[in-house]
C-alpha cells in the first residue's frame, strides 16, 4: 500500500510538471514588434538585399536572423562560434542568386539573439531545429540545415530532430565534441538519418580529416560525402577566404540541387 501510494504521488507530480511546462510554452511572449537591426546596419555594408526576422527555437528562446532570397528551397545557416550571421553574408547571396531561400541566423546569445538567461541550457541545436521550422513558415518546402564550426556542431546535434522537416545537413568543420552538453554531437551521429555533407581543411587543427572522416563514419546517413580541401582552413572561411573557396562553393551548390 505505502508503495502504491508513493508511485501515485510520483505519477502526480511528474503530470503537474507536465502540465506546468505547457502552460509556460503557452505563456511565451509575442515576438518582439519591432524587427532586428538590418544587416546594413549590423553587418555594416551597403546594398544587401535581405529582410530581417525574429523567430524562436525549438524551446522558445528569441532569435534573430536575416532572409534572402524567396521560393521553395530553402537553406538554413548557423554561424561558428563567436560570430554572428554576418559571416555567412557573401555565401548567403550566393545561394539567394542560385534560386535558395535563405535564413542566415544567430545562435541564443550571440548577434542580436538574446542571451537566454544564466539558468538555460546551452542547447544550440534547438535553435537550428527553430530556424529550418521557420525557414518553412516562410514558404521553403525543402529545407537543409548548414553551419559552421559551432553551428555545423549544433547542425550535426539537432540532425536526429530534424528527420521529416529538413532534407540534408552540411557541416563546415563542424566538432563532433562541441554541442548539446555533457557530451557534444558525438554521441547522436550514429541517429542521423539524413543526408549528410561533411566539408573540412586538411590540417585544420579543430576539425582536421581525421576528425571530419569519423564524423561521417558514425553517422547513420546511408548517404553521405566528405569533402576535403588543403590547408587549415575552418569553417565558412572553406567558401569564403580559402584559396579553394570558388572550388567549395560549386561543390556545395551541386550538392544542394541533388537534396533540395
Amino acid at each position: 500500500m505505502i508503495r502504491a501510494s508513493s508511485a501515485a504521488f510520483a505519477l502526480a507530480v511528474l503530470l503537474s510538471l507536465v502540465a506546468a511546462q505547457a502552460r509556460a510554452a503557452v505563456a511565451l511572449p509575442p515576438l518582439p514588434a519591432k524587427p532586428p537591426r538590418g544587416d546594413a546596419a549590423v553587418c555594416f555594408v551597403r546594398g544587401v538585399s535581405s529582410r530581417p526576422l525574429w523567430f524562436r527555437a525549438a524551446d522558445g528562446k528569441l532569435l534573430a536572423g536575416a532572409v534572402y532570397g524567396k521560393g521553395p528551397r530553402g537553406v538554413v545557416l548557423a554561424p561558428q562560434s563567436g560570430g554572428s550571421h554576418c559571416g555567412w553574408l557573401s555565401f548567403a547571396r550566393t545561394l539567394a542568386r542560385a534560386g535558395y531561400h535563405v535564413l542566415a541566423f544567430d545562435l541564443r546569445g550571440k548577434g542580436q539573439s538574446p542571451w537566454p538567461g544564466a539558468l538555460a541550457i546551452d542547447r544550440k541545436d534547438l535553435d537550428v531545429v527553430g530556424a529550418v521550422r521557420a525557414l518553412r513558415r516562410l514558404g521553403a518546402r525543402s529545407v537543409v540545415a548548414a553551419g559552421a564550426s559551432l553551428g555545423g556542431a549544433a547542425v550535426l546535434a539537432a540532425g536526429p530532430a530534424l528527420t521529416g522537416i529538413a532534407g540534408g545537413l552540411i557541416s563546415f568543420s563542424g566538432e563532433p565534441d562541441l554541442g548539446p552538453a555533457p557530451a557534444g554531437a558525438r554521441p547522436l551521429l550514429p541517429q542521423i538519418r539524413l543526408p549528410l555533407l561533411v566539408l573540412a581543411g586538411h590540417d585544420d587543427p579543430y576539425a582536421d580529416a581525421q576528425t571530419s572522416q569519423g564524423v561521417v563514419d558514425a553517422a547513420g546517413s546511408t548517404d553521405k560525402t566528405l569533402l576535403v580541401y588543403p590547408g587549415d582552413w575552418h569553417g565558412w572561411a572553406l567558401v569564403g577566404a580559402a584559396p579553394t573557396a570558388a572550388q567549395c562553393r560549386r561543390a556545395v551548390l551541386t550538392w544542394l540541387a541533388a537534396h533540395t
